[in-house]
C-alpha cells in the first residue's frame, strides 16, 4: 500500500525518451487527457475524464526498469543517475546537497533504509527496482520525517495477469556475481508473486587522512598520517513474496513477507605514523578481521475497501519489522617506533531493532475537482545496543574490559500522527492544503551509567502546494512544507565508540530535532519533443545537525554531533531534454546551491556561506530497435561543511544492451565509473587543527548480463531507456 499523495505538489518532471505527456490543448486552455483512462493521483485513482489540468501528482518519477546500469548494478549505482541525487563513494545518499533524505520502500519506511542503508542500497540488486519516486517538497499526507524531502524506490511486482517472470544472471570483475528469479501468477481471485536476489560484491576501500596541529607539550608542529586499505566480500540474500486476495470487487486483502540478509568479512591494514617538528615519534601498523552480518524481517498486512467512486476508499495496514545487526572487530597493533610488544583489542557491536507501523487512511473525491485524504499513523521504534571492548596490553597478561567504551544504550521512539489533505480545482488555479499534527515520545536509557531521560513533544507541519496553468506549453507552480531531523539512537548514546588510539565517536544525549521550513517555485515549458523545467527552492533550518571534531588530548580526535544555531540554503534547479537527431535522446539536469551556515553556538564568530553546484548529463542512441548504448556522467562541485568543505567528484558509466528475438532474452554489458575517478576528498580547517582525508574504493567495475523472460509475452516499454514522468 503506499502513502497518500496529495492532487497536486510542485515537483517538476525530468522527461526523457518515449515518456508519455498529454496531447497539447487550445491555447488558453488546461491540457486534456488523452483518453478516458484511469490514472493515479497519489495513492488512488481517479478517471482521466474527471480532470481537468490535475494531471500531475507530488513527485518526479523515474521508470528505470530499462535503464542499462539498473540492470546490472546496485540500488546505489541507478540512485546516482538520477537528477539531483548524489550518491558518495560509501553509498550515502543526499538530495540537493542535504544528507537528511528519507528513503521508502514501495512507500512505506523500512529497516532496511534504517542507520545502515548504505550498505543496503550498495547491496540491493538495481534490476528489483521498477522506478524510483523523487518528492523534495513533500506534502502534509506524507511522514514529515527527512529535511531534503523523500526519495521512494519501488520494486516490481510482476507484468500481467497470467504467469510470467523473469531469470537475470550478472558477472563482473572481482569475482562480482548475480542471479535473480521473480514471478507472479493469479488464480481467480488470489495473485501470487515473489523473488529471490543473490548478489556477491567485491570492494576495496583506499583511505589517506593527515593531521596537522600544534603540539600541546612543546608547541612545535605535529602531524599524523594515516593509510589504510580494505578489502571485503559483502553477499547479499533476499527473498520477497506476496498473497493479494481480493473476496468481493469493492474489498482487497494483501501479506507480503521480505527477507534480507547480508554478510561479510573486513580486512584491513592501516599504517600510522605520528612526527612532532619533523621528527617521526611514532610507527606503527593497525591490522582488523570484522566479520559483520546484518538480518532483515518484515510483515505487512494490508486492508482496502473501495466504496463505488473512483478514489473513495479506506485502507489500512499493519507493517512489522525486526533488523538485527553484529559487528565483531579483532584488532592487532604491531608497533615499529618506538618498538614495543603487539597488542591487541577487540570490539563488538550488536543492534537490535523491532519496530512496528499501523496506518488508517481515507479518501473522497468530494466531486470532480475536489478531494479530501485523511489519515492516522502509529509508529513505535525501539533500538538496543551493546558495545564491548576488551585488550590485551602485553603478552602473558589477561584481557582487560574497557569500562570507558562498554555500555548498553536503549531507545524507544513513539510518533502518532493525524494529517489530511483537501485539494480543489479553481479554473486554472489548482490548490491543495495539508497539515500533519504530530506527537513524539521519545526515552532514552543509558543502562550502563543508570542515566534515563524521557521527552514529550508535539508539532504542527503544515504544507502548501498551488498550480496555475499558463496555456497548453507552460505551468507555475509554488509550495510549502515545514519537515524534521530527529536524532537517532547513534546520535544520542554518550558513550563513545573506539575506533582507533587516534579516533574517537560519541553520540550527544543533547541532540535536538532539526526543524526545516522550505519553500519551491517551479517553471515548466515544454513543446513536441523538447521540455524545459526550472525550479528555485530556498530552506531555513534552526538545531540542524553537524559533525564537530575536538583534540581530547595531543593526539585523539573526538567527533560528536552539535546542533547548529541556524542555517540557510537555496538554489536553482534546471532539467532539459531533447532529441536533436533521430534515435538521440539527450538529457541533462543542474542544480546551484547557495549555503549560509551560522554556528556561532559552536565558537565561530561569522558565518560560512558557498556556492555549489552540480550536473548530470545522458545520451542513448538507439543502434536498431533492438540495440541501444547509453552513456552517462555525473559532476558535484565542491560543498561547504561547518569546519571546511569537500572536493569535487566526477563519475562516468558506460552501457550496452542487446534483445533477441521475441524480447525474451536481454544480453547486458556496463562499465561503471568509466575513468576511474571517483573519490571524496574533505578538507577541515579550523584555528587548531587542519585535516585532509581522501576515500577511494574500486569503483570501475565491468558486467556482462543475461536476461530471459518467461511466461506471457513481455511488452515492450515506452521507450528503452530511463523514462521520466513529463509532468510538473
Amino acid at each position: 500500500m503506499k502513502r497518500l499523495l496529495p492532487l497536486l505538489a510542485f515537483l517538476l518532471s525530468f522527461p526523457a525518451a518515449g515518456a508519455q505527456s498529454p496531447s497539447p490543448s487550445p491555447a488558453g486552455q488546461p491540457p486534456q487527457p488523452q483518453s478516458d483512462t484511469v490514472v493515479k493521483l497519489g495513492k488512488f485513482e481517479v478517471s482521466a475524464s474527471q480532470q481537468t489540468y490535475l494531471n500531475s501528482i507530488d513527485r518526479k518519477v523515474y521508470n528505470v526498469g530499462m535503464d542499462i546500469q539498473g540492470l546490472t548494478g546496485s540500488a546505489a549505482d541507478l540512485l546516482q543517475n538520477i537528477p539531483s541525487v548524489q550518491v558518495d563513494v560509501d553509498g550515502n545518499v543526499s538530495l540537493r546537497g542535504d544528507a537528511n533524505v528519507q528513503i521508502l520502500l514501495d512507500g512505506r519506511p523500512t529497516a532496511l533504509m534504517g542507520a545502515n542503508r548504505a550498505d543496503a542500497l550498495s547491496q540491493m540488486p538495481a534490476d528489483s527496482i521498477e522506478r524510483v519516486e523523487v518528492i523534495t517538497n513533500p506534502s502534509a499526507m506524507y511522514k514529515a520525517d527527512g529535511t531534503a524531502g523523500i526519495i521512494n524506490i519501488v520494486t516490481k511486482k510482476g507484468r500481467s495477469a497470467e504467469f510470467s517472470g523473469s531469470v537475470h544472471i550478472t558477472a563482473g570483475n572481482g569475482r562480482r556475481f548475480s542471479a535473480a528469479a521473480s514471478g507472479s501468477r493469479d488464480v481467480g481471485k488470489v495473485k501470487l508473486y515473489g523473488q529471490v536476489t543473490l548478489r556477491q560484491d567485491d570492494r576495496i576501500r583506499v583511505a589517506t587522512d593527515k593531521r596537522q596541529f600544534s603540539d600541546q607539550a612543546s608547541g612545535q608542529p605535529a602531524t599524523t598520517q594515516t593509510a589504510t586499505t580494505e578489502h571485503s566480500r559483502p553477499l547479499y540474500r533476499m527473498a520477497n513474496g506476496g498473497i493479494d486476495f481480493s473476496p468481493t470487487k469493492a474489498d482487497k486483502l494483501g501479506e507480503k513477507v521480505t527477507y534480507s540478509y547480508r554478510t561479510f568479512d573486513r580486512h584491513s591494514a592501516e599504517l600510522d605514523t605520528s612526527s612532532v617538528g619533523g621528527t617521526v615519534t611514532t610507527v606503527y601498523d593497525r591490522l582488523r578481521e570484522d566479520p559483520e552480518y546484518e538480518r532483515d524481517v518484515e510483515s505487512k498486512s494490508t486492508y482496502k475497501h473501495d466504496f463505488g467512486d473512483e478514489g473513495h476508499a479506506l485502507t489500512a495496514e499493519f507493517r512489522a519489522e525486526h533488523h538485527t545487526e553484529t559487528e565483531n572487530n579483532h584488532y592487532a597493533n604491531v608497533f615499529g617506533l618506538p618498538a614495543a610488544p603487539t597488542t591487541y583489542d577487540n570490539t563488538k557491536i550488536f543492534t537490535n531493532e523491532p519496530g512496528t507501523e499501523a496506518t488508517v487512511e481515507y479518501s473522497d473525491p468530494l466531486g470532480k475537482d475536489s478531494k479530501l485524504e485523511l489519515g492516522y499513523d502509529r509508529s513505535d521504534d525501539k533500538s538496543n545496543q551493546d558495545h564491548f571492548r576488551n585488550y590485551l596490553n602485553s603478552p602473558g597478561s589477561l584481557w582487560t574490559v574497557d569500562t570507558s567504551v562498554t555500555n548498553r544504550f536503549v531507545m524507544r521512539q513513539t510518533v502518532q500522527a493525524l494529517y489530511g489533505a483537501y485539494s480543489r480545482a479553481l479554473g486554472n488555479l489548482g490548490i491543495e492544503a495539508g497539515f500533519r499534527f504530530e506527537q513524539t515520545g521519545l526515552n532514552t536509557n543509558q543502562v550502563t551509567a543508570a542515566i534515563t531521560h524521557d521527552s514529550r513533544y508535539y508539532r504542527l507541519y503544515p504544507s502548501l502546494h498551488l498550480a496555475y496553468t499558463l496555456g497548453p506549453t507552460q505551468q507555475l507552480q509554488l509550495n510549502y512544507s515545514h519537515r524534521v531531523r530527529r536524532p537517532e539512537s547513534d546520535d544520542l548514546n554518550p558513550y563513545p565508540e573506539y575506533q582507533d588510539p587516534y579516533n574517537l565517536r560519541e553520540g550527544n544525549p543533547y541532540l535536538k530535532p532539526q526543524e526545516t521550513h522550505s519553500i519551491e517555485a517551479g517553471y515548466q515549458y515544454k513543446n513536441d519533443d523538447t521540455t524545459y523545467l526550472t525550479s528555485l527552492f530556498y530552506k531555513y533550518s534552526y538545531n540542524g545537525f553537524t559533525t564537530v571534531s575536538r583534540f581530547l588530548d595531543a593526539t585523539t580526535l573526538l567527533t560528536t554531533e552539535e546542533n547548529l544555531a541556524k542555517n540557510q540554503s537555496g538554489g536553482l534547479e534546471l532539467n532539459a531534454n531533447t532529441s536533436p537527431i533521430d534515435k538521440l535522446t539527450i538529457n541533462a539536469s543542474g542544480d546551484l546551491f547557495y549555503n549560509q551556515i551560522d554556528a556561532s553556538n559552536l565558537g565561530y564568530t561569522v558565518n560560512r556561506s558557498t556556492f555549489a553546484w552540480d550536473g548530470k548529463f545522458s545520451c542513448e542512441y538507439e543502434f536498431s530497435k533492438r540495440t541501444m548504448v547509453q552513456l552517462n556522467a555525473n559532476y558535484t562541485a565542491r560543498r561547504l561543511t561547518p569546519q571546511g568543505y569537500r572536493m569535487p567528484t566526477f563519475v562516468s558509466n558506460l552501457g550496452l544492451k542487446h534483445e533477441l528475438a521475441n524480447r525474451r532474452v536481454t544480453l547486458i554489458l556496463t562499465v561503471s565509473d568509466l575513468f576511474n575517478s571517483l573519490r571524496e576528498e574533505t578538507r577541515l580547517d579550523t584555528p587548531t587543527l587542519r585535516d585532509d582525508s581522501t576515500r577511494r574504493r574500486s569503483s570501475r567495475i565491468v558486467f556482462v548480463g543475461f536476461i530471459y523472460a518467461f511466461g506471457a509475452s513481455p511488452k515492450k516499454p515506452n521507450g528503452e531507456s530511463l523514462q521520466f514522468d513529463n509532468q510538473l
